[in-house]
């Protein structure tokens, strides 16, 4: 299914009241994380049924009328996706990491610290949005493979 087509079913989805008021993820399915970073919502949002073997998730990115992002495509339900620990202003933290061709979309959360979203082309930081009061935020034990340890500068 292509990106535009999921973007066109998010839109429908939402315009028939599908979508959730702070997050931008369906009601059968599970938050694992999302904020308000402004004006836009982060989500990552997973099926009830999320195993090694079955099931999905999704880092949605826009407002609940535009959803700007949607990755990975639901063909590709864990080939793009990773999970990892990281350093932020000197505190540890977890992340997930999405990646789409030369850019990546980095979610993470410090406990007690700054939660939000890094995103980066060709290893380079072109914006990070931090969260806006706390998140809603099930990072824990999910069955995704462990990438390296990151640390996310906090300018």
């Amino acid at each position: 299914m292509g990106r535009r087509l999921l973007l066109l079913l998010a839109g429908l989805l939402w315009s028939l009241g599908g979508w959730a008021a702070d997050d931008l993820c369906l009601e059968q399915e599970q938050v694992l994380f999302a904020c308000h970073t402004g004006k836009r919502l982060v989500s990552v949002c997973a099926s009830r049924e999320l195993s090694e073997s079955a099931g999905y998730l999704q880092l949605r990115y826009g407002q609940p009328e535009a959803v700007e992002l949607a990755w990975p495509e639901a063909s590709f339900p864990r080939l793009h996706v990773s999970q990892g620990e990281l350093f932020y202003r000197g505190k540890a933290g977890r992340y997930l990491r999405f990646t789409m061709d030369r850019t990546r979309f980095v979610v993470f959360s410090v406990k007690d610290r700054d939660s939000g979203l890094v995103i980066e082309q060709d290893r380079a930081v072109i914006s990070k949005q931090l969260c806006q009061g706390r998140p809603t935020l099930h990072l824990q034990g999910l069955p995704l493979p462990v990438s390296e340890l990151l640390a996310v500068s906090s300018r």
